[in-house]
């Protein structure tokens, strides 16, 4: 799945986020992703398995599949341990969202049987009816009968009955965010799910998730690859903002960030952390709404950074 949200970017980073996964996938291997907190890890891994899909239709009443949405054979598990969990949650969690994908692919077959339905309807409603051969009466005239050219359809709510019992699992790769929450008895289930389903895993967490990991070898000896995800680079935030790219619902002058040294204050707060930059720009956007700005400054840049939380990045 890949529909990304409208204020998602594109990155360098997420490109090689998406390589990391795809080489899990083919391979079937349990890959280890780690990377500062704000980064974009959640974030990229979320567009990856195209969550809001899922999350979409299981919110929506009618349980349509969403116009222009794309459902792919192939299908990831973007799955958050609760912060207290156990075994026990780690596979209901996940069995259950195997379980909720099945079940939009099953919706999506069922979409497009309703469409092929409607334009056959809608062809077949211009096609003449067909003459049959008549009888002809005891005083010579011809009885006319015609026969609809309307062929006679399937029984869908059957045949959507069968496919409900037997549409494969479309899950061939599982993402398993916070993983860093995951004590020893989870991780043993995570490699009992690996062991049985045959499918790739990837486990996103902070930096030292792979040293932690490599105290429990029997799970450590399934991975194959390791991904760290490192922060934006100073290029890669500067042509992030001169593509003008905003966070949603964030306004900025129509010409962005065009003054050199605000550019220049912006990646140096920053350090390419993309939460802290989200939050920066949204905070000198409110900043130049308040005293009526008209151009994104340093000085209105400093403004914004003296009157945030900046941790450790």
């Amino acid at each position: 799945m890949t529909n990304a949200p409208s204020d998602f970017i594109v990155t360098h980073e997420h490109r090689r986020f998406a390589e990391f996964c795809d080489a899990c996938r083919r391979s079937r291997y349990i890959g280890l992703c780690y990377g500062a907190a704000g980064v974009g890890k959640t974030v990229s891994a979320r567009c990856y398995a195209n969550a809001a899909l899922l999350e979409t239709w299981l919110s929506s009443h009618s349980m349509l599949i969403p116009d222009g949405a794309a459902v792919p054979d192939r299908a990831t598990v973007f799955y958050t341990p609760q912060v207290v969990n156990t075994p026990r949650h780690i596979e209901h969690g996940i069995e259950t969202q195997r379980h909720q994908l099945r079940m939009l692919a099953v919706e999506a077959w069922l979409e497009n049987q309703r469409h092929l339905y409607q334009v056959r309807k809608r062809d077949e409603a211009l096609l003449r009816p067909r003459r049959l051969q008549s009888p002809t009466r005891s005083n010579g005239n011809v009885i006319q009968i015609y026969e609809a050219a309307a062929r006679p359809g399937t029984d869908i709510s059957k045949t959507y009955a069968e496919m409900r019992a037997t549409m494969p699992d479309p899950t061939d790769l599982i993402i398993i965010d916070e993983a860093d929450r995951l004590k020893t008895a989870s991780l043993e289930q995570v490699r009992d799910i690996f062991d049985h389903s045959h499918l790739g895993i990837v486990l996103i967490g902070m930096p030292g998730l792979e040293k932690r990991l490599s105290r429990y070898p029997q799970l450590y000896s399934r991975v194959g690859f390791v991904h760290a995800f490192r922060p934006l680079s100073a290029a890669q935030v500067r042509d992030l903002l001169q593509q003008k790219w905003v966070p949603s619902g964030v306004a900025l002058p129509e010409e962005g960030v065009a003054d050199a040294e605000a550019l220049a204050a912006i990646i140096r707060v920053t350090g390419g952390n993309f939460r802290l930059l989200h939050r920066l720009l949204t905070q000198v956007a409110r900043i130049m709404e308040i005293n009526a700005l008209q151009s994104v400054t340093s000085e209105v840049v400093e403004a914004a950074r003296e009157s945030l939380v900046i941790g450790t990045i």
